[in-house]
């Protein structure tokens, strides 16, 4: 809404971009124990989004949030050497017993994936990966498994509607990116897992804290949407201006 970065900027006393307030958003809202905290208010559609109004927990947010975002763009945005996010890398440094790894190639087109929990190894076929830590093969978005659901795009007889002829007609050998692809969706969904303990946290300590409301930071000159056009983005804006050249590259 027209006036939030200034108003906010005034409120912690320091300046505020629109990509610090992706990041703080990112980092207070995507877990587990966000939505576990909310389940009642979130079915009403909409998200509400606290606002910490002590300096240093925004700061503590929005550097939490900007490693969330790298992973969910797979490094592209938010990329910081000196922060340990690499541009366009999102793996782990070498040595890292927490990087998922193929440990058995796929001979033929899989038709089946599994996870052994005791191992913490998941199988394609005969293909193996590991380590796979529990919470990331029960990692769901919106009820969706993500692992199975990248994997029933690609077995033996993918699933998915069909609508023409050409959906019928499909790869009989498994590509060796996909490997590549899956290695990375696995460590992406890795990390985003060891983030969760921290974003609790920090959730626990925003609604401990002071936070603003709608009401006074309406009084510091932010204008709320008050109809259905209010809520259409406005392109012309320098704030909006300043996220158009931002792309994503694809999800976590």
């Amino acid at each position: 809404p027209p006036g939030l970065m200034p108003a906010l900027a005034m409120l912690l006393d320091g300046p505020v971009t629109v990509e610090d307030m992706v990041a703080y958003v990112a980092a207070v809202v995507a877990h587990p124990a966000f939505v576990a905290r909310f389940t009642d208010e979130l079915t009403t559609p909409g998200v509400r989004v606290p606002i910490t109004s002590d300096p240093v927990l925004w700061a503590r947010a929005v550097e939490l949030g900007r490693q969330v975002v790298w992973l969910h763009t797979y490094g592209v945005a938010f990329a910081d050497e000196g922060a340990g996010r690499v541009p366009g890398n999102i793996r782990f440094p070498a040595g890292d017993p927490r990087q998922p790894q193929s440990l058995t190639a796929v001979t033929g087109m899989p038709d089946a994936i599994a996870y052994d929990a005791d191992l913490r190894v998941m199988q394609l076929g005969d293909g193996r990966w590991g380590p796979v830590p529990p919470e990331v093969w029960a990692y769901d978005i919106d009820g969706k498994n993500v692992l199975k659901s990248w994997f029933n795009y690609r077995k033996a007889i993918p699933g998915g509607k069909k609508t023409s002829p050409l959906d019928y007609i499909h790869v009989d050998v498994w590509p060796g990116e996909w490997t590549t692809e899956l290695i990375d969706l696995l460590t992406v969904l890795t990390r985003l897992v060891d983030l969760e303990a921290d974003q609790a946290e920090l959730l626990d300590d925003i609604l401990a804290g002071p936070m603003s409301t709608s009401d006074s930071l309406a009084a510091q000159g932010v204008r709320w949407p008050s109809g259905p056009s209010d809520r259409k983005p406005h392109w012309g804006s320098p704030l909006n201006r300043s996220c158009a050249g931002h792309s994503v590259a694809r999800g976590g």
